[in-house]
């Protein structure tokens, strides 16, 4: 055997494999091929969708900056003044409420009048003034517990009125001193307080 022969038939039978072989190495190179076009596709469609949420996120800086302003322009506002302010606001109206009340059911003055005329100083309108009084003080609920032929009547009726009233849903007990006609001091103490 003749060396030269052998690598020649050596060559044909490589030279027949790669043409047996071309269409595979073709399909196998176009396949290839797809697999990047779809992996570069896929790239560029995640790049369009994370820039699309960078745009959404751009509203946050917008959000950021009107913030750090509206911050800017209330620093002068102190909160604790404020809340100290609507404190005062709130007891001077109390205040104020409780004298007008006290006013009113002592006879001075034009209103004082025409309250305690239209009650006719009866313990029907007693106990209407006594309610009254409470229900602005902020109790509820108020029910008179002295029984009516006991409550002091006319104008210069001297005495004291047991009450019940409720406040934020505590039950109050306590007493209204009645001097010549007119509420003199409303004493209230929760019920619990009683208690040791």
């Amino acid at each position: 055997m003749d060396p030269s022969a052998t690598s020649t038939r050596a060559a044909e039978e490589l030279a027949a494999w790669i043409v047996a072989g071309l269409p595979w190495l073709g399909a196998a190179l176009l396949l290839a091929v797809c697999a990047g076009v779809v992996g570069v596709w896929q790239l560029v469609r995640r790049t369009h969708d994370l820039e699309r949420a960078a745009r959404r996120l751009d509203a946050l800086d917008e959000l950021k900056s009107g913030l750090q302003r509206l911050t800017a322009d209330r620093e002068d506002l102190d909160l604790r003044r404020i809340e100290h302010a609507l404190l005062e606001i709130r007891d001077g109206q109390k205040r104020l409420e409780d004298r007008l009340m006290r006013v009113v059911e002592s006879g001075v003055g034009p209103a004082a009048t025409a309250v305690v005329a239209s009650s006719e100083a009866t313990p029907a309108g007693l106990v209407e003034r006594i309610t009254t009084r409470l229900l602005a003080q902020g109790f509820e609920r108020v029910q008179v517990i002295t029984p009516r032929e006991e409550l002091p009547a006319g104008d210069e009726a001297d005495g004291v009125v047991v009450v019940e009233a409720y406040r934020d849903g505590v039950l109050y007990k306590g007493r209204v001193e009645v001097r010549a006609g007119a509420l003199l001091d409303v004493d209230m103490k929760p019920a619990y307080s009683a208690f040791p």
